[in-house]
């Protein structure tokens, strides 16, 4: 190999890495960005509850998912019922209650 080549090789090489470089740091989507969440851990976990109480959980899981449309519509207007109760508020309240475990932990 000459010393041309070797040359040119060392350059384009160099001029790859910085190309290269250059490109990974103009990319906005290479580090995610956290948004503070408006809803709290009780609000979370009381609607958790009422997800998996409605029965929503288990139609979404079972095998029957996009068949069985009318016990779906049954579960999601239940879901939708127990949400806008006062029965929420109670979970969330109970829930926003309980100390952490991660707090119990650190003490």
């Amino acid at each position: 190999m000459s010393s041309k080549n070797i040359i040119a090789s060392v350059l384009f090489a160099s001029v790859a890495a910085i190309s290269g470089q250059a490109m990974a740091n103009d990319n906005p989507h290479l580090q995610p960005v956290n948004t503070p969440s408006q809803v709290s851990r009780a609000e979370v976990l009381a609607d958790l509850q009422i997800y998996r109480e409605s029965g929503l959980q288990a139609v979404e899981q079972s095998e029957s998912y996009g068949y069985d449309v009318a016990r779906r519509e049954q579960a999601q207007a239940k879901y939708a019922e127990l949400r806008r109760s006062p029965y929420y508020a109670t979970l969330v309240k109970r829930y926003g209650a309980e100390v952490p475990a991660t707090t119990v932990a650190g003490k």
